[in-house]
């Protein structure tokens, strides 16, 4: 800008329009209230140790070798129904491998994960806005 030459009125609205940008964070990750279905009659329970060795099967068969070296975490495990945490990118596949797939326990029975809950948020997970106190 000249100081000595004139500007018009939209070199002037050109200069002073401030430009914002606003960022959303992508989420690091998603959360599954799980619950292991068993079909038939069995006595086990099952410890979140075992819990997560059959999930992480499961991943495996549908996923691979990348589905086995995914991280998983359990945050909350009370049988049947498990709130895990995985990575934001891969949750499409767990979802997928969770509902595809079944697996036969130690004692011979059939059992299938099934997703009660999911959402990127721990507490969308944890509470229910359809259920009272």
């Amino acid at each position: 800008m000249e100081i000595d030459t004139p500007q018009t009125a939209t070199e002037r609205a050109e200069e002073s329009f401030a430009t914002f940008k606003a960022t959303i964070a992508k989420q690091p990750f998603y959360y599954f209230a799980v619950e292991l279905v068993v079909n038939g009659t069995s006595d086990q329970t099952i410890d979140a140790y075992q819990f997560h060795s059959y999930f992480t099967a499961v991943l495996k068969e549908w996923l691979g070798i990348i589905g086995s070296g995914m991280s998983v975490d359990i945050l909350d495990y009370q049988y049947p129904v498990a709130i895990i945490r995985v990575p934001f990118d891969k949750y499409k596949g767990v979802w997928q491998a969770m509902t595809v797939n079944t697996i036969t326990l130690l004692n011979g029975s059939v059992a299938r994960f099934k997703v009660v809950r999911g959402s990127a948020f721990y507490m969308g997970v944890v509470t229910s806005s359809r259920s009272m106190f």
